[in-house]
């Protein structure tokens, strides 16, 4: 699999015609001593492409002249450099010489300094666009004006989704950690993949919200240190929940906030862990009903109609067995179908409301276009449902028995 590392370059103050020069220590006594960190790194990860961005006023000037060892449109470049005016023409002469010097395929790509909202996209268009589907990337976000390696660490989360590429490292190489007191001292190396790992966790908390689905914490806490088997817990909950059978979501998740209640849970984890066991509290609600009610309405919120509507009418079926005989197992299959029958049996049908939201589901969960006025009615537009379904939602299910 290419891997293709990506680095920025910025601007700097001059010391005698040249830049800082700094030894970048790696770690497990690997050091480079270079002006550019992304050419050290370059050496420590060994990259199939080296993509260099940067800005019509940043050092192109003083990287070629290191690097291509011509002098070929060196005066033209410098004088770009110095009135902001480099073109990606100018840097096109130079990319054959820089990559026969650094064996290694090397594109310089211009971009914009990312001062608007059109230019922060031109800059996320411009790393994809040497990306290839797939591939390993590593960036540096050691160069480069103050505000790009946010942008930088924007970038890794959308190749991730855009290009499914594997993001192997993004680094910094920290200069200004150096002591005063010791200029000899070396830069270490800092590694910011935990940044991309805490918005993986962002990510799902928001998929939480918006879908229900709980499952993708369970390979993040795997990747964690938890152990996979309470981890799996919540795979295994989401899987009865994604099926509409609250109950049985219930035991996975009580295990699971049981197991971690001693140690907490361990690492990135622990920043989201009181949010997310907020979020599965519900399992101490000893009213399956309330539940079922409680996730019909997050449905309907989140427009999945056809969850919402099975769910609430299943929630209704739980309200008839909890008033009518609390010690039945609302669960059973067989006692839940005979509710049903017995409401269908009743002079009027269980009631209007009863009977409209029945004839919802059946429709919304079949896929098909029925024949009932009212329900032709409700299901006209995406409002007309919406309505219809808070409405019999009100009606149907009270938020107590």
């Amino acid at each position: 699999m290419s891997h293709t590392l990506i680095s920025f370059l910025g601007k700097s103050q001059r010391t005698d015609g040249r830049y800082r020069t700094a030894t970048y220590d790696f770690g497990e006594g690997v050091a480079r001593t270079t002006s550019f960190f992304s050419l050290g790194l370059k050496e420590v990860i060994n990259p199939d492409k080296l993509i260099i961005l940067g800005t019509s006023g940043s050092m192109w000037d003083v990287l070629c002249g290191e690097l291509s060892q011509d002098g070929n449109n060196l005066e033209a470049l410098m004088a770009a450099v110095d009135t902001n005016t480099v073109t990606q023409v100018l840097l096109d002469t130079y990319q054959v010489l820089i990559s026969e010097h650094l064996a290694v395929d090397c594109q310089l790509r211009l971009i914009s300094y990312g001062d608007s909202a059109d230019g922060q996209v031109q800059i996320l268009q411009a790393m994809a666009k040497d990306v290839k589907q797939g591939e390993q990337v590593s960036l540096d976000l050691t160069h480069g004006l103050r505000h790009l390696p946010m942008l930088g660490l924007l970038s890794a989360m959308y190749l991730q989704i855009a290009k499914k590429v594997t993001i192997e490292g993004i680094y910094y190489g920290a200069f200004d950690l150096i002591p005063k007191s010791d200029i000899n001292q070396f830069a270490p190396v800092l590694r910011l993949d935990g940044l991309l790992k805490i918005a993986d966790w962002i990510n799902a908390l928001q998929g939480l919200d918006k879908t229900g689905d709980i499952a993708p914490f369970s390979e993040l806490l795997q990747r964690e240190g938890l152990n996979s088997e309470t981890a799996g817990l919540l795979k295994k909950a989401a899987f009865f929940e994604n099926n509409l059978n609250i109950t049985q979501a219930r035991g996975p998740l009580r295990k699971f906030k049981d197991e971690t209640k001693s140690k907490g849970l361990p690492g990135i984890a622990s920043l989201f862990e009181e949010s997310l066991k907020e979020r599965i509290s519900w399992v101490e609600q000893d009213n399956i009903y309330l539940r079922q009610r409680e996730k019909a309405l997050f449905y309907l919120q989140q427009g999945d109609y056809v969850r919402s509507a099975s769910l609430g009418y299943e929630a209704l079926i739980t309200r008839h067995i909890k008033l009518n005989s609390p010690s039945a197992d609302t669960e059973d299959y067989g006692f839940r179908d005979q509710i049903k029958k017995d409401l269908q049996s009743q002079s009027d049908g269980g009631g209007v409301d009863y009977k409209l939201l029945r004839n919802i589901r059946n429709a919304l969960a079949h896929a098909s276009r029925s024949n009932i006025g009212n329900v032709q009615a409700a299901m006209a537009n995406e409002d007309e449902l919406v309505k219809t379904l808070n409405r019999l939602f009100s009606s149907l299910l009270p938020n107590s028995l």
